[in-house]
């Protein structure tokens, strides 16, 4: 039953085909020179827009169908992957959470290594400049208390596995609060890529308004 229903439907379709691949040619042949012609040509019109309700009638039900069946498959395809999402996601964070603590207290080794080291430094230069001044070279001491500490830069490596960085790179976006002011920013800088004109609402003013349609910037078509 449903493969004759399958044949029918190819039939049908193949029979609505072959109707529309014929118009352009008559399209053609009709050259509006007189009203004879133009009674022709509208009354293609007419038969084409018949054709188009025809061939809504019979693709509209099939796209219907896929789309039925696309929903349900998605459906299930999301119900198996929500656990692993689910998984992932606390994986994810539980991970992330471990590497900022353990990169917080890097930093904090590193600083506590640094402060070290130029407290050395500090001490060796103190005791130069003492040895300086105790040989009678004062100025020379106060010159080598007046040079700038330099100290080595203290790096630590973190001791953690090797993982895959762009599974927990922070991922970052913008979410507009204040349209008026951003209007007036991308006004003022010429960053015009930060704005896109409403077309949805621009083509339901210019149907509305039809010739009387004016706005800054934007022209009405007629099609």
């Amino acid at each position: 039953m449903e493969q004759s229903a399958a044949i029918y439907e190819l039939d049908t379709q193949r029979d609505v085909e072959v109707k529309t691949m014929a118009i352009p040619e008559k399209a053609k042949s009709i050259a509006v020179v007189d009203n004879e012609s133009m009674e022709m040509a509208n009354g293609l019109l007419l038969d084409i827009k018949a054709l188009r309700k025809e061939v809504e009638a019979t693709f509209k039900p099939l796209a219907q169908k896929a789309f039925e069946a696309h929903k349900a498959i998605k459906a299930q395809w999301d119900k198996a992957e929500a656990p692993l999402k689910e998984g992932e996601t606390i994986l994810k964070s539980s991970i992330r959470k471990y590497m900022d603590e353990i990169e917080r207290l890097r930093r904090e080794e590193e600083r506590r290594l640094q402060e070290i080291a130029r407290k050395q430094e500090e001490e060796r230069r103190l005791a130069e400049a003492l040895l300086a001044e105790a040989e009678g070279n004062k100025e020379e001491a106060e010159a080598i208390l007046d040079e700038p500490i330099i100290t080595p830069t203290v790096v630590i490596k973190a001791d953690i596995p090797k993982v895959d960085n762009r599974m927990f790179t922070k991922r970052y976006k913008a979410q507009v609060f204040d349209l008026p002011a951003l209007l007036k920013y991308a006004v003022s800088t010429q960053q015009y890529d930060l704005v896109l004109a409403n077309e949805t609402a621009l083509n339901a003013r210019a149907r509305a308004l039809k010739e009387s349609f004016h706005i800054p910037g934007v022209k009405l078509i007629v099609e």
